[in-house]
């Protein structure tokens, strides 16, 4: 037989005490209990909320975490098969299925991506926060048109602060329905040949990672004349990998810049705090910011902030 806890009865100090001790999981799942828990959840401040929240999708799950930790998954509701599972039964998220797994919540829906984003939003009124990283794995789709609609919705829909990190192949003409705006601490996109100069121009992340390029030594000559004329200013590491050998004569044309020899040593310390020896380059200038292009790769372009 269940025994009910008086939860809502008890006094403010051992309150928030239990909130404290329940969990990024616990919140969540009372929030969802009834719309009188999900306002304590909102208003609630403490440890349990001291998280910074992920996104993360691969192989058609999805899952809400914290420091790489589930606090929900996201399963394709066909998953369910002839299995009868209970549904919640508070506000947006009435009578979706659900069940819990080795004490991680589990809910089914229709299509897991946007499940996912519509917990994402939901965790970002419950926690009070923006998410802080998301992860996009590998979309797996029959058509390549839905894989582009796909994408187009998280690229619309999902708010992040963090590290947004595709590795989404969208098809060969991909274009995204709306203008990218990218403020980042980190961007990581593992298949970016639908990249365009006007989309790098637009970025103004902290630090990119772009694999599989299609811009070209004159796309890279004018954004470096952007960012030295004040464009992508918050912009402090920018690694690409691209299809076409790179020309240094055409990226350095009409820009004003100093070359180091290869007896010029630097050590450049990244975000992660790892330091990288630097050996000659070429230096150029926003105002006072120095920045350096570094070597010369024929397939790699790397530009780094001091």
């Amino acid at each position: 037989m269940t025994t009910l806890f008086p939860l809502f009865s008890l006094p403010y100090v051992p309150f928030k005490q239990v909130l404290d001790n329940i969990g990024p999981q616990g919140i969540m799942i009372l929030s969802l209990c009834s719309q009188r828990s999900k306002n304590v959840a909102i208003t609630y401040s403490g440890a349990s909320k001291d998280v910074k929240l992920q996104l993360m999708y691969c192989d058609n799950i999805g899952s809400l975490a914290y420091n790489s930790t589930d606090i929900l998954e996201v399963i394709d509701i066909k998953e369910l098969e002839d299995f009868i599972f209970p549904t919640l039964s508070n506000g947006h998220f009435r009578d979706v299925p659900y069940t819990m797994h080795e004490g991680c919540l589990v809910i089914f829906w229709e299509d897991t991506l946007t499940g996912l984003i519509e917990i994402g939003n939901y965790a970002r009124e419950i926690f009070n926060r923006d998410i802080n990283e998301i992860n996009i794995g590998d979309f797996h789709f029959e058509s390549e048109s839905t894989s582009d609609e796909d994408l187009d919705y998280v690229l619309e829909n999902v708010k992040c602060t963090g590290l947004l990190s595709l590795s989404a192949k969208p098809s060969e003409n991909y274009r995204p329905a709306k203008p990218l705006v990218f403020n980042l601490d980190e961007l990581k996109i593992n298949f970016s040949f639908w990249i365009r100069l006007s989309d790098l121009l637009a970025m103004n992340s902290k630090t990119v990672r772009m694999r599989g390029s299609k811009l070209t030594s004159h796309d890279l000559n004018v954004f470096l004349k952007h960012w030295m004329a004040g464009g992508c200013s918050q912009l402090k590491d920018f690694f690409v990998d691209v299809e076409e050998a790179i020309d240094y004569e055409i990226v350095l044309d009409g820009v004003e810049f100093t070359e180091r020899g290869d007896g010029v040593e630097r050590v450049y310390v990244d975000k992660n705090r790892n330091p990288h020896t630097i050996r000659g380059g070429f230096d150029v200038k926003q105002s006072n910011v120095t920045a350096t292009i570094v070597g010369q790769y024929r397939y790699t372009f790397w530009f780094i902030v001091w």
